[in-house]
């Protein structure tokens, strides 16, 4: 059951690490002093985003093989579907945090 648990946490984890990371990026493109280029920050947010979305799409596979080999009456089987919903969720979420990035021309509001 603790191994359920884990498995329903860590896709949000890998979502709010993605998010900090994504807005992080932002901050350094539209720095008063431009620590980075925007061009190099949103391949820098592509390259994040494919990393965290095929970890997390790993995960909702995963989740829904092993759902699908739970007995119907299992106890645990609702914290296996919760574990899938929960992945599932982040990886939209995940796929969501790159949307600023790709809009981002420049950073003159």
């Amino acid at each position: 059951m603790t191994a359920l648990a884990y498995h329903i946490w860590r896709p949000a984890v890998v979502w709010a690490l993605h998010f900090t990371t994504i807005y992080a990026l932002i901050s350094a493109a539209c720095a008063p002093r431009a620590l980075l280029e925007v061009q190099t920050a949103q391949m820098l947010a592509l390259a994040a985003t494919l990393g965290a979305a095929a970890l997390v799409l790993f995960w909702v596979g995963t989740g829904m093989r092993n759902l699908s080999r739970l007995p119907k009456d299992a106890p645990e089987r609702s914290l296996a579907q919760a574990a899938v919903w929960a992945a599932t969720i982040s990886l939209v979420a995940i796929l969501i945090d790159l949307w600023p990035m790709a809009t981002l021309s420049s950073c003159a509001g």
